[in-house]
């Protein structure tokens, strides 16, 4: 049976074309191959002219002393561009780290000077005396209250309630002490009220008459003591200071 021309054509000319296409596959996969490689070393060649101070001890970007030297003049204007990026982003990491521990000196100075202020503000003539005068008014109406004062006279009852004021003034300038509203109605409704009574009977030690009462009362208000006789300011001096003693006993846990 005789094949077509067409047939014949498809026969012979098939085989042919299959090697031609082969022959191309081949040649585009070599040449791919070759650009990948060709790629493959330029990125390498890029990636050490990049790290080439990674690769060295760790100080040598940081101390110029220690970085190596040679081949430094024969670096490519782009590698020598990359070299000073490098030691330009050390210098900032370096100058960042030193200005992070400037920032942070200055806020504990910040604080300071805002404790300063606070406490400048808290101790102003003007607000602490204040303060002392209400804790006197406030210690005045509590020991009329009390059944305890009933054996002190009122001029007793009056130069315990100035002593207590005294006593505070003292005590928490002397400390530097800040009490909240809650802690002042601590002090005195349980603290200053000692203090008062161990004054009261005091001052019926130290006082002889009505006369060295009055001298007595007047120091608590004015801590004056100029017509007090010398008797008299050493018996209120050692009558005062065991009550100092047993309200600073009373007082510090606020120091703790």
């Amino acid at each position: 049976m005789q094949l077509s021309k067409l047939k014949l054509a498809l026969l012979i000319g098939g085989p042919v074309l299959l090697i031609i296409l082969i022959a191309t596959g081949y040649f585009i996969y070599t040449g791919i191959s070759d650009q990948q490689a060709e790629n493959r070393k330029k990125v390498e060649g890029f990636g050490e002219m990049v790290s080439p101070a990674d690769s060295g001890p760790a100080n040598a970007a940081i101390d110029p002393e220690l970085a190596p030297s040679i081949g430094q003049n024969n670096l490519s204007p782009t590698q020598r561009v990359i070299s000073n990026m490098k030691q330009e982003r050390v210098k900032l990491l370096d100058e960042a780290i030193e200005m992070r521990k400037q920032i942070a000196s200055l806020k504990g100075k910040i604080a300071e000077l805002e404790l300063y202020r606070t406490t400048n503000e808290r101790y102003a003539p003007h607000t602490f005396n204040e303060e002392v005068s209400k804790v006197h008014t406030r210690m005045k109406q509590f020991l009329a209250s009390q059944d305890e004062s009933k054996r002190f006279t009122s001029t007793q009852l009056k130069g315990m309630a100035a002593a207590s004021a005294q006593e505070y003034r003292r005590y928490l300038t002397s400390r530097k002490l800040l009490l909240d509203p809650d802690q002042i109605d601590t002090v005195v409704t349980n603290h200053l009220p000692v203090y008062a009574y161990c004054i009261g009977d005091g001052i019926d030690i130290a006082a002889n008459n009505r006369s060295e009462e009055r001298m007595v009362v007047e120091y608590f208000k004015t801590e004056k003591t100029d017509l007090m006789g010398s008797r008299l300011k050493s018996d209120l001096k050692a009558i005062i200071a065991p009550c100092q003693e047993l309200f600073a006993q009373r007082m510090s846990y606020l120091s703790n």
